[in-house]
């Protein structure tokens, strides 16, 4: 039983880091930001924040891997749908869209890049009406897709999400198997 009680207050101490980093970079770049200010935010010792990271930068590293963690985990346990994978990731990020902004927008651009590698776990099913698209112009294509559905979840997310999770996948899908051609 005392496990269990040590497990929630670590949980709870980790969270309440990851929140004062959230409220803090909202002002502030990372670099900006002193174990003091994140830990009197938190309310937490600095010994306890010692405790489990080394510095700032440290528990915005285990931020990005918890959510990468969590991403992965969703797109290797499901076997929907592409379109309904992504609503999922959609669904997560809208839940834990302060994270998410901050860590698309004001992080050093790491975990955009482990973003695009881990979408690689996801078949885009990008359209190549000719089939002769080249290896080399596929990678292109993809790097090209998973860019723009970034910017387009960072915008979303920061305009406070108008648009569903559902909806936000379909067009998203759409524009990566079709591009921006006219349907009629």
């Amino acid at each position: 039983m005392e496990g269990s009680s040590v497990d929630r207050r670590v949980r709870y101490t980790k969270r309440a880091l990851t929140d004062a980093l959230i409220d803090l970079m909202h002002d502030n770049h990372i670099s900006k930001i002193s174990v003091k200010a994140l830990c009197a935010a938190a309310d937490v010792n600095r010994s306890t924040f010692y405790a489990h990271f080394q510095n700032q930068y440290d528990l915005l590293s285990h931020i990005e891997a918890e959510v990468l963690d969590d991403l992965k985990a969703y797109l290797l346990s499901s076997s929907e749908s592409r379109t309904r994978d992504v609503e999922r990731i959609l669904e997560y990020a809208q839940e834990n869209a302060d994270l998410f902004i901050m860590l698309l927008e004001e992080s050093d651009g790491s975990f955009q890049q482990q973003i695009m590698e881990l979408a690689h776990l996801v078949d885009l099913q990008m359209s190549d009406h000719s089939g002769a698209v080249a290896a080399d112009n596929q990678e292109y294509m993809y790097l090209f897709a998973v860019s723009g559905a970034l910017g387009m979840l960072s915008h979303w997310l920061k305009k406070g999400t108008p648009q569903s999770p559902a909806e936000m996948s379909e067009l998203l899908m759409r524009l990566i198997q079709h591009g921006i051609e006219e349907r009629t």
